[in-house]
């Protein structure tokens, strides 16, 4: 069994993957699109530094700035995130085991993070 400072290390580097992914299919379509880094930022709200931050994988983004880069690049929220690899999925017995060891709000959000088999 993994010890807690290991599942939070696996976690972290997970999260730091996810926002690289999330950043690089930024720039990606706002590459396509000829959208430059100042005007997006200006679109959201925020500095273009920030962008590049996001970008790069550095800073996380809102889930309300995904939505608003979504209707500019007229493309859907999902477009932006990795796919779940299969086999990483949860079942009920992780959940179980999830509440058990982290309590009914850590189960509720693993539940919707990944798909229930």
């Amino acid at each position: 069994m993994k010890k807690k400072k290991d599942i939070i290390n696996d976690r972290s580097a997970t999260e730091i993957e996810v926002r690289k992914e999330v950043g690089r299919k930024i720039k990606e379509m706002r590459g396509k699109l000829g959208q430059s880094a100042s005007r997006i930022a200006q679109e959201l709200g925020v500095s273009r530094e920030a962008i590049t931050h996001i970008e790069t994988g550095r800073n996380n983004i809102s889930a309300v700035s995904i939505w608003k880069l979504a209707t500019l690049f007229n493309c859907d929220v999902g477009d932006f995130f990795p796919t779940v690899p299969d086999g990483y999925a949860i079942t009920k017995v992780d959940l179980h085991k999830v509440a058990q060891e982290s309590g009914e709000k850590a189960a509720e959000w693993a539940g919707r993070l990944f798909k229930k088999k």
